[in-house]
């Protein structure tokens, strides 16, 4: 019985680890304009959030750009980045960004 417990520790102790890296426990940052209806976040998209439109060049990934761009701003998260750009690039994923296309990149600001 004493195996049997320590077995079930043991699983419980490497689930928890597994679901901090791949899921994660902290809450991220949002960006943008949640409305909760009937328990379902609904996401407000924004036309005025600022971006620049660059073409892609060899060497380039979408952190570098945005790094480039806004430079001296704190930039909350690797993924708020992803979902911004993907947002403004509807038909774009940012793991895709094909040289000599033109895309938009988000701007930030410090508030």
């Amino acid at each position: 019985m004493k195996r049997f417990f320590t077995f079930l520790a043991i699983a419980f102790i490497l689930y928890i680890i597994y679901y901090d890296v791949k899921i994660g426990t902290l809450p991220v940052a949002k960006n943008e304009a949640v409305e909760v209806i009937a328990g379902t976040e609904v996401v407000a998209p924004h036309p005025s959030d600022p971006y620049k439109e660059l073409t892609v060049k060899p060497g380039d990934t979408l952190l570098s750009i945005v790094e480039k761009m806004n430079e001296g701003q704190k930039i909350t998260s690797i993924e708020s980045v992803i979902k911004d750009f993907e947002e403004l690039n509807p038909d774009s994923k940012a793991e895709l960004l094909q040289i000599g296309k033109t895309y938009k990149f988000p701007l930030y600001t410090n508030e």
